[in-house]
């Protein structure tokens, strides 16, 4: 099985994801490494699907393409970075991505609520050796970065957001299902820069973009809560 990547690649690391396999974001401190990751995780992606009840063909032996690779003079691994507007990106959605997408999105929501949804604030907001971020500051950075997100397409987002994580999850995830169940079609094609709050590298953004990060955000945060209980169970 032939698999596209495309690949972001700075002096001090390399970010990959697949166009064809949302949720598949991954960082690599070299492309090699980056791709290497990444066929481990298109492998995982497919057993992922499986378990959420998806009817999926396994491959047997998987091939990576590098099917777009941008070289860039900043650190694609550093948080907050957007990465550029690849061409896989440019074309147009229809109401099948859109189904698509929801389907995954509920898929990484059920899979990161099973990981946190009995946790003390104790553990929430544990602050693990060499780590960024607590699993609380990372459950609110997922929160926010949706709503973010939805504004790429100078879609009106909310401003005020309730106090407590899992109603700002909850509350956050409403608002991305009605407007992706209600998406307006003149947002389905073109490319956008949003006037409001501009990415700091790159402000092209298009719905095909937007679904994609929308996946591939909350799950690379859910592998990187996955690794924080580990730590804290070991401490």
């Amino acid at each position: 099985m032939k698999v596209k990547v495309c690949l972001e690649v700075g002096p001090q690391g390399t970010g990959a994801f697949v166009p064809d396999c949302p949720g598949c974001w991954v960082f690599g401190q070299t492309p090699g490494r980056a791709l290497d990751k990444e066929k481990r995780l298109v492998r995982e992606w497919f057993d992922w699907l499986e378990r959420h009840g998806e009817p999926v063909q396994k491959p047997g032996q998987i091939e990576l393409e590098v099917a777009e690779m941008m070289r860039v003079d900043y650190d694609p691994v550093e948080a907050g970075k957007s990465e550029p507007l690849f061409w896989a990106e440019v074309p147009p959605i229809n109401e099948g991505n859109i189904a698509w997408t929801l389907r995954l999105l509920r898929y990484s929501r059920a899979d990161l609520l099973e990981l946190v949804h009995d946790l003390d604030e104790e553990t929430l907001e544990w602050k693990p050796p060499s780590k960024p971020r607590t699993i609380g500051n990372c459950l609110r950075h997922i929160a926010y970065v949706e709503l973010w997100y939805l504004s790429r397409l100078e879609i009106e987002v909310p401003t005020d957001f309730p106090q407590d994580v899992f109603a700002l999850l909850d509350y956050s995830r409403e608002v991305v299902v009605y407007w992706l169940e209600h998406f307006p079609e003149e947002k389905m094609a073109g490319v956008f820069q949003p006037i409001e709050d501009p990415s700091p590298i790159c402000n092209l953004w298009t719905a095909r973009k937007v679904l994609r990060r929308l996946v591939d955000h909350e799950r690379l945060h859910t592998r990187y809560i996955e690794k924080v209980l580990a730590l804290r169970r070991a401490a």
